[in-house]
C-alpha cells in the first residue's frame, strides 16, 4: 500500500491535501503517508463491498443533496 499511497499523494488533490495537513500538524511524513494508506484501504474496501464504481465527485454530490434536503425542510 506504500507505493499506491505515494502515487495518490502526487496525483490526487484530495490525498495531497490530507498529506499536507497531516505533515503540517505532526511534522512526520511517514505518519501522514500511512494515514493516506489507510484512507486508500478503506476506500477500496468500501468500493468492493458496495459494488459501486469509484466516483471522484461523491462527496460534492452528497453535500449538494444535503443542501437541497435542508432547503426543503426550511
Amino acid at each position: 500500500m506504500h507505493m499506491p499511497a505515494l502515487t495518490a499523494i502526487r496525483h490526487d488533490e484530495r490525498f495531497k491535501t490530507i498529506f499536507a495537513r497531516l505533515v503540517s500538524k505532526h511534522g512526520i511524513k511517514m505518519k501522514a503517508a500511512v494515514a493516506v494508506q489507510r484512507k486508500l484501504l478503506e476506500l477500496s474496501y468500501t468500493i468492493f463491498k458496495s459494488g459501486l464504481p469509484y466516483n471522484k465527485n461523491y462527496l460534492q454530490q452528497e453535500k449538494l443533496s444535503d443542501q437541497k434536503y435542508q432547503q426543503q425542510l426550511a
